[in-house]
Order: structure tokens, then C-alpha cells, then sequence
């Protein structure tokens, strides 16, 4: 049912998207469905435990919005208070546009959204954030993937998430001048609880449970 919701959602304020549970990437390149979809069911079986009534969400770095929309379907469907905030820096990419259309949806739907146009590198990211909530029940980190970037990035906002922790491209495992996500994360004492991945060279999700949080921040 979540996986429909998301599907029609995004083919209705995007681009048609079919379902489909195999390897190929789509949401236009951003995600790998079965790595996507077998996240969500790891985060619902998470909560349908917990039955929260209100929850928020922070993504350092979306892309069109893809998890803002699960996110917003999730709290649709289990009558659930939901927040949802991005820190994105839009400038570095304007084919991002699609985000505030994103954004917009998600307030359109009741459950609350907002952007903050920042590189996550930025001194006042942290600050803006604040403005918003000083914890959040998930925070996801898929901003700029150079391993300089991602240590940086772990350092400032890790420490905000209350449940879970999540994390885009933990393949491949050896760092490159671009992709260095796993061994930031092993650099800064982190250890997966979850990872979800379909190949031993690209994307691939990780998750870490808040007992874990709690132990090694």
C-alpha cells in the first residue's frame, strides 16, 4: 500500500514512475526501488511497533523530494503529525527546481514541509535547522558524497536524530575522489544495523537504530 501511495504520488507531481522490485534505478536515477521500498518497510515496521503521533523527518541533501513524498505518504496513511525538512542547497544544482514543487505538495497534503536553500558544508546550516527542531525522529544524510563532506556532515547532524539514522550510497566500499559515505561513516566510530544494496559498486542504504545512536555519539 505505501509503495502504491508513493509511486502515484510521485508519477502525479514528477514524472510517471512504474513499480518495480528488481535492481534498475529509477525515480529518475536517484534511487534504487528495491533498496528504497525495502528501507520504508524497515522504517514502518520501526513505528507500527512504536504508534507514534507525531514524527519529523530532516534530509541533509533531496533530490525532487523522493523521501519527503514517502515520508508524507507514511504519515498520511498511518494518521500520524508529520514535519518534514530538507537542508539542500539548490543553487549547486537548479535541475533540483522540482523540490519546492515537492514541497509544496507535501504542505498541500497536511503534513508539514519546509527547505532550507544551504550547502550543508555552511556554517549557518546548523543554525537554520534549530530554527526548526532541535531532534528528529529520522535524519537522512545523502548530501555532497565526498568522504571529506560526509565526516563533515555526520559530525554536524548525526547527533540530531532521536531513532534512526540513515545513509545513501554506502557502495562502493573503497573511497573515490567522489563517493567516500562507508568509510566516513567506519572513520566516525558508526556501525550499520541495516544496510539494504543491490550492488557492490553503487548506492546501497544504511541505517542505524537509535540504541546504537545512543551507545557510540
Amino acid at each position: 500500500m505505501l509503495a502504491h501511495n508513493i509511486i502515484e504520488t510521485y508519477s502525479k507531481v514528477h514524472n510517471p514512475v512504474a513499480y518495480t522490485d528488481n535492481d534498475e534505478v529509477s525515480f529518475d536515477g536517484s534511487q534504487i526501488q528495491f533498496e528504497f521500498f525495502t528501507a520504508w518497510d524497515k522504517i514502518s515496521e520501526f513505528y507500527l511497533k512504536t504508534k507514534p503521533k507525531k514524527l519529523n523527518f530532516l534530509e541533509i541533501g533531496a533530490w525532487k523530494g523522493l523521501w519527503g513524498i514517502a515520508f508524507s505518504e507514511f504519515c498520511k496513511l498511518n494518521n500520524i503529525e508529520g514535519s518534514y525538512l530538507t537542508l539542500t542547497m539548490i543553487d549547486h544544482n537548479p535541475s533540483n527546481q522540482p523540490l519546492y514543487k515537492t514541497i509544496d505538495h507535501i504542505n498541500s497534503q497536511g503534513v508539514k514541509a519546509n527547505l532550507i536553500n544551504m550547502n550543508s558544508l555552511s556554517e549557518q546550516a546548523l543554525p537554520e535547522i534549530l530554527k526548526h527542531s532541535d531532534s528528529f525522529n529520522i535524519v537522512f544524510i545523502d548530501a555532497a558524497h565526498d568522504y571529506g563532506s560526509v565526516l563533515s556532515d555526520i559530525k554536524n547532524y548525526s547527533f540530531l536524530a532521536k531513532d534512526i539514522l540513515l545513509f545513501h550510497d554506502t557502495k562502493p566500499r573503497e573511497t573515490t575522489p567522489t563517493c567516500g559515505v562507508y568509510q566516513a561513516i567506519i572513520d566516525s566510530n558508526l556501525e550499520l544495523d541495516e544496510e539494504i544494496t543491490v550492488s557492490d559498486a553503487v548506492m546501497g542504504i544504511g541505517m542505524i537504530y537509535k540504541n546504537k545512536l545512543q551507545n557510540e555519539l
